[in-house]
């Protein structure tokens, strides 16, 4: 991949990376604090309304969760980026396939800038699953 490429997918990660650092913050803040009235939602006293502030806490706290997940991705796709093997597909790199053929797509890092497989790797491993 060409110098200038590559420089282009680090500031799109940076990017990506500042921006669900944000929500992720953002979503904590909402989860952990009450309303905007200043009262605490979880402190009703009608069923429903407990269930339903339970279910929104359960909500937010599995899209941190997620968020937090695809943080760790991006972290491992600048690490790839300063090693000097990004864009490198691991399955194909662990099966021994040489670099000009472990490559992955632009389209596919366009897409998903932190992929760590080509997309015939991740079909294979999702059937695995």
């Amino acid at each position: 991949m060409k110098t200038d490429e590559v420089r282009e997918f680090r500031t799109l990660l940076k990017l990506l990376q500042a921006r669900l650092r944000g929500d992720v913050e953002q979503l904590k803040e909402e989860a952990f604090s009450g309303s905007e009235s200043g009262n605490d939602q979880r402190s009703s006293n009608h069923m429903a309304e407990m269930g339903s502030d339970a279910w929104d806490l359960e909500f937010s706290l599995q899209l941190v969760e997620s968020d937090q997940g695809v943080l760790e991705e991006i972290s491992h796709a600048l690490k790839k980026i300063d090693a000097g093997n990004y864009g490198l597909c691991e399955l194909c790199i662990e099966q021994g396939k040489p670099e000009a053929k472990a490559r992955i797509a632009k389209a596919r890092l366009q897409a998903i800038p932190y992929a760590r497989n080509c997309i015939e790797c991740e079909r294979q491993k999702e059937k695995r699953r």
